[in-house]
């Protein structure tokens, strides 16, 4: 009998581009994936991995809830029909989890394993907020602990270090409290919790050990949660000389260098089911024979494209003859598809833009965006007598999240007017009492008409500890 194998692969804390590239190329070649519950449910569609060719099984889904003797009997069960098995589970696979427990029944039926390590929020979520666990002079060790035992009870001893790091602990932080001032920790030891670390929704509380559970409470600091305790409660410096930026855009990697953000999204994405059939019907009809030129706005446009091409078992050869164009950052995610385009610029860069369109002696061209329609960039392009489809194959709807309390911050930053209207929706004047920053100028625009000033702000712009912002 032909066995397939599974692999064991530590997604990370939560943030999609933190897992490991080895990760990354198992999850792509299996036939069948087992998702765990405290991993995004976006988690393949950001990694650009066309599940609807899988057989996918989300826990969080689940009810009821499976055991791990079910866990254990799926793995099984798919690797002995041959197929090649990912088992995604958050953070490390062998750092609270039950991977013993699988790896233990995958052997006694003879199944190939392997494990993916993976980054721990234990680890990560600290990492990601500035708050070192160890430093040089000071906190030369730190324990790692969970607040619950396996059956639900609460610990009641910790190890002894100069920083703890508590996992599973946010609905027990009355309890770690009592029981860390039992064990000799004074009320005055620096304390912090890190909720939903790396992911969409993440908040920081810095505290003490005596107010932390008030403070948590205030804040309203739910689970998954990373608790620190000591020296390791003590953000760096720098990362205290930085504003707090609540960012409200689609994608913050761009943007991680205005401060210290929060990733808490005005929208989220669903699919654009009109343009999608439209898609379909025209690459089944002679696609190269319709379009002289093709133009990709952002790499949120590639990613959708390439994902819509896969759906249909297409590549990259469906695009022979056609003249590409990328605008910036589209650029980068192309050449992940094997392709250059023979022209890059901005939608402002007429000159190039005039350039391009003789190229294409009047022809028609196909522009991919990635949620909004480039209005000037598709004006522009029909000056210089390019006929112009364009195609966005997602659109934007008010994130449902929004309306939860919002995390402390020095400043909020909007990328785009329907951001403004979804904030001012679910938040009224309270989204906009701190600090306003935009990206351009119609975003401006829409606050001015909520009767709120904001400074324009570039993506790359860096501040220096002069530009602190007070809240």
């Amino acid at each position: 009998m032909n066995r397939g194998k599974v692999y064991l692969i530590g997604a990370g804390p939560g943030s999609p581009d933190l897992i490991s590239l080895r990760g990354l190329r198992a999850l792509r070649s299996a036939d069948s994936v087992l998702v765990d519950r405290l991993v995004p449910r976006t988690v393949l569609c950001d990694l650009e991995i066309a599940a609807d060719e899988k057989v996918v099984e989300w826990l969080g889904d689940k009810t009821p809830t499976w055991s791990q003797a079910r866990i254990n009997g799926w793995l099984v069960s798919q690797a002995r029909r041959g197929r090649t098995v990912a088992r995604l589970k958050g953070g490390d696979p062998f750092v609270f989890g039950q991977a013993e427990e699988e790896t233990d029944y995958l052997f006694k039926w003879g199944i190939s394993w392997e494990a993916i390590p993976g980054p721990s929020s234990f680890s990560a979520a600290p990492t990601a907020a500035g708050f070192p666990l160890t430093r040089r002079n000071q906190g030369r060790s730190f324990a790692v602990v969970t607040a619950r035992m396996a059956g639900g009870e609460t610990v009641s001893r910790y190890p002894k270090a100069d920083s703890l790091v508590i996992l599973m602990g946010a609905a027990a932080m009355e309890s770690v409290v009592d029981a860390l001032a039992a064990d000799g920790w004074p009320f005055d030891t620096p304390a912090a919790v890190i909720e939903r670390g790396t992911l969409h929704w993440e908040r920081r509380v810095e505290s003490s050990l005596g107010q932390l559970a008030d403070d948590s409470r205030r804040a309203r600091v739910a689970s998954p949660a990373c608790i620190l305790v000591g020296d390791a409660a003590v953000p760096l410096e720098a990362v205290r000389s930085r504003p707090t930026v609540l960012f409200t855009g689609l994608d913050p990697t761009n943007f991680r260098d205005l401060g210290n953000l929060l990733h808490w999204p005005a929208l989220e994405l669903v699919p654009n089911g009109r343009s999608r059939l439209w898609f379909q019907r025209t690459f089944n009809e002679n696609f190269g024979g319709r379009f002289d030129g093709l133009i990709f706005t952002d790499k949120l446009g590639v990613a959708s494209f390439f994902e819509e091409l896969d759906r249909q078992r297409l590549d990259a050869r469906s695009l022979m003859d056609i003249r590409i164009a990328a605008i910036g950052s589209a650029t980068r995610r192309l050449g992940e598809h094997g392709l250059r385009p023979d022209a890059v610029f901005e939608p402002d860069d007429t000159e190039r833009i005039r350039e391009w369109s003789e190229d294409l002696a009047g022809g028609r061209a196909l522009l991919v965006e990635g949620t909004h329609p480039s209005r000037r960039l598709r004006e522009s392009l029909g000056i210089h007598g390019v006929e112009v489809i364009h195609l966005t194959l997602n659109r934007v709807i008010p994130n449902r999240r929004l309306g939860r309390t919002l995390p402390d911050h020095d400043v909020i930053y909007f990328v785009s007017p329907s951001g403004v209207r979804a904030y001012g929706s679910a938040y009224g004047v309270g989204a906009f009492r701190g600090e306003v920053w935009c990206l351009g100028e119609d975003t401006q625009r829409v606050l001015a008409e909520h009767g709120v000033g904001a400074s324009i702000v570039a993506a790359d712009h860096q501040l220096a500890s002069v530009d602190l912002i007070s809240a």
